[in-house]
């Protein structure tokens, strides 16, 4: 039986290194941008393509110069405070540019713009739209990383891909898998040509439960393909990569029998542990939401909805 996993989220961002901290970026990584991809400007924009300003590179210098101000605020903060609109007659300056690096509001970069696409996208637009994507994406943020968390939490190595078959997310288990196999850190690209070379996977399938997976000979171990969809469209690949075939061995969570649930059902049920844990550690709301990385409120929310008791 072939479980899914559902997202609300329509692409996935890819990743060359694992994103499970997004919080580690700093100010100063937005300026090295700008020496690294050789740009006057850079346009910040949402995961949906809304432009939601334009970074001058002058003015990320002089910002920095502040250092005491700055080191006070968090990459998003610093980001959406000092990109600004800019009209059709202000980007002409910039007309010989081909091509422009768009990063999101936490210093992330989303791909590239060409010069037609900037000019589109700043006579469009207005301030409620750009502020109501701006709450978004932190919304979104605050989402994924409560995610990345749980399958940290997973005593499994997990890989992730894009519809593309470019990497999305691992987490420490396949880390610790990767460097006991190469003695090296991860090379995104060395497992995504892995997880799709033909003579390097063997398929099986279980007669008695109907379960379909895999044989990877480099990194000599099984692994489970479990689709990640957003309604009717599938996104990509959740890989659970184990050295045995009976991948849920190892992950107990007292009541329940975890080898015969879904996907969807265990990542919940992990949350639920993983805020308990986290209560039992950290009676104050406040600073066990902090660890969990989300609001009070938010944690609150959970707590009510799950139905844990203080």
């Amino acid at each position: 039986m072939t479980e899914t996993v559902t997202t609300g989220k329509k692409d996935f961002q890819e990743f060359e290194s694992n994103p499970y901290d997004h919080h580690d970026k700093r100010p100063e990584d937005v300026v090295r941008l700008f020496y690294l991809h050789d740009v006057p400007i850079i346009p910040v924009v949402s995961k949906r393509g809304v432009l939601i300003g334009i970074l001058r590179k002058e003015t990320v210098i002089a910002e920095l110069s502040d250092i005491e101000r700055v080191e006070k605020l968090k990459i998003d903060e610093f980001i959406t405070n000092i990109s600004s609109r800019m009209n059709f007659e202000d980007l002409l300056q910039y007309g010989k540019i081909r091509e422009f690096t768009v990063i999101n509001i936490f210093g992330e970069i989303q791909g590239k713009w060409s010069r037609i696409q900037l000019f589109n996208a700043c006579e469009t637009g207005n301030k409620i739209e750009v502020e109501s994507e701006v709450k978004q994406q932190k919304e979104d943020e605050v989402m994924e990383s409560m995610i990345f968390s749980i399958l940290e939490h997973i005593p499994r190595a997990l890989y992730a891909v894009n519809e593309k078959g470019k990497t999305i997310f691992y987490n420490g288990h396949f880390e610790e898998l990767y460097e006991e196999r190469f003695k090296s850190e991860v090379e995104v690209e060395f497992v995504e040509n892995l997880v799709n070379e033909p003579g390097s996977n063997e398929l099986f399938s279980d007669v008695n439960d109907g379960d379909i997976y895999f044989f990877n000979s480099e990194l000599d171990a099984y692994y489970e393909k479990v689709p990640i969809l957003s309604g009717s469209r599938k996104n990509g690949y959740l890989i659970f990569f184990d050295k045995g075939k009976n991948g849920t061995e190892g992950l107990r969570i007292p009541g329940l029998d975890l080898q015969n649930m879904p996907l969807p059902d265990i990542l919940q049920a992990v949350e639920r542990q993983l805020i308990v844990d986290t209560l039992h550690g950290e009676p104050d709301l406040g600073r066990s939401a902090g660890k969990l990385k989300i609001t009070r409120q938010q944690l609150a929310a959970k707590i009510k909805k799950m139905d844990i008791k203080a």
